[in-house]
């Protein structure tokens, strides 16, 4: 376990999630999770699905995951917002179980607070705090946010209260 503050935490978590949008090329919302992981969760497929390895530079990411045998498993019967948001939340996962990952350190950074940076990261990588301020500075209203993001309303709620606050 690697000692360090919430803050430092999140610092570090922020930036791996602005990094991939800005690898992503994603300047405008919603930011599009399932193009990064190239196998997007379709809801007319039943059960579950299995997203698998990819050919590009991350795909060692899929490697070996932290847990789950290596597959990023995401429910198809959840609603848009939501499986996005799942989906987002299992890239850190990926993240840390990649092999880079691992000679990183990542696992012992991640696991001992994995849902809290799980959550905070799904969080910045789905509503970048920079596209956030200019979703505002161009006159968006909070009634609207959650749409044009595509995330669920209770994330939109944190999202928008935490960049109030910056």
């Amino acid at each position: 376990m690697i000692l360090t503050s919430q803050e430092e935490r999140f610092w570090f978590v922020r930036n791996l999630a602005l990094g991939l949008v800005s690898y992503m090329g994603a300047t405008d919302p919603p930011v599009w999770v399932e193009n990064f992981l190239h196998y997007p969760s379709t809801p007319s497929q039943k059960g579950t699905t299995q997203i698998q390895e990819t050919t590009d530079i991350f795909g060692e990411i899929y490697e070996r995951l932290l847990y789950m045998g290596g597959r990023i498993i995401s429910p198809s019967d959840l609603p848009e917002d939501e499986r996005r948001y799942a989906l987002a939340r299992e890239i850190i996962v990926a993240l840390g179980g990649s092999k880079h990952g691992r000679k990183l350190g990542l696992p012992q950074f991640i696991v001992p607070y994995l849902t809290e940076l799980q959550d905070y990261f799904a969080r910045i990588l789905l509503a970048p705090d920079p596209m956030i301020h200019a979703y505002r500075k161009e006159g968006g209203e909070f009634h609207d946010f959650a749409h044009a993001f595509l995330i669920p309303h209770r994330i939109a709620e944190i999202c928008w209260q935490e960049t109030t606050l910056q």
